[in-house]
């Protein structure tokens, strides 16, 4: 096996609505004397998708609903935070602990829909959605990307979630393109010569987590990092958004 390399993009700048990511990486890229091979794969996180994507809300002047206000009150959050949740949620799963558990509209379980309010100017009372589209944003983003760089490039956006019964957080990939995001082994031999009969590597959340350990949570400043080596070409390309499992085929609800 060819062993795997893990580069951050140093010294990233602050990204804002609107901008063009991938000029800025291409800059970045520059800056920190990297050399792209095809096969790159670039971990983004999806705050910086988010942010160029402008999806920003004022918790000050949003509407919020009779039931948010309920929920506020018996939580003891802002209102308006609530209310956004909501707005991103198909369902609120639970609510005990003083924690909402909901089902986002894009159709994974996670706290408080995504919402971030960390990392971002609170000049004003603003949090930071997911973006609206991420498999949209992945492709848009490879393809503007590959083209400055002239390479067969892959696209993970990242994010952080909990787990059930685990401490701590780690990366996972929210969307992917052109990159083999699950692997199924189901047929093939172990070791020993026994066919694998159920196992399917989620190789997309793998990447994310590896790239997690120089992105960091709280004021590193490293939203891209990019891994190099990793080839499973003889595998099927698919997007880490079908990684989603719905509810009737989910093993733990």
């Amino acid at each position: 096996m060819n062993p795997i390399k893990i580069l951050a993009l140093k010294n990233f700048p602050f990204v804002e609505p609107d901008d063009d990511l991938a000029s800025i990486i291409d800059k970045s890229i520059s800056l920190n004397n990297i050399k792209i091979d095809d096969s790159d794969v670039f971990i983004v996180a999806q705050k910086i998708i988010s942010k160029s994507e402008n999806r920003y809300v004022d918790l000050d002047t949003i509407e919020v609903s009779e039931e948010a206000e309920s929920l506020a009150l018996k939580l003891n959050k802002n209102k308006g935070l609530v209310q956004a949740i909501i707005n991103e949620s198909k369902k609120i799963i639970s609510t005990e602990k003083n924690i909402l558990i909901v089902e986002h509209k894009l159709g994974f379980i996670n706290i408080n829909a995504g919402i971030d309010q960390s990392n971002i100017s609170q000049h004003k009372n603003t949090a930071l959605l997911l973006p609206e589209n991420p498999t949209k944003s992945a492709i848009d983003l490879h393809q503007k990307l590959s083209s400055r760089l002239n390479k067969d490039i892959s696209i993970i956006i990242s994010d952080s979630m909990t787990r059930p019964f685990r401490s701590g957080i780690t990366n996972f990939a929210l969307a992917s393109h052109n990159i083999q995001s699950l692997i199924d082994l189901k047929g093939k031999e172990d070791m020993f010569g026994n066919k694998l009969r159920g196992t399917e590597i989620a190789v997309a959340d793998e990447l994310a987590s590896a790239a997690g350990l120089l992105m960091g949570q709280s004021n590193e400043g490293i939203p891209v990092v990019i891994i190099k080596g990793f080839n499973k070409s003889s595998f099927k390309v698919n997007n880490a958004f079908d990684l989603i499992v719905n509810e009737k085929d989910d093993l733990y609800r």
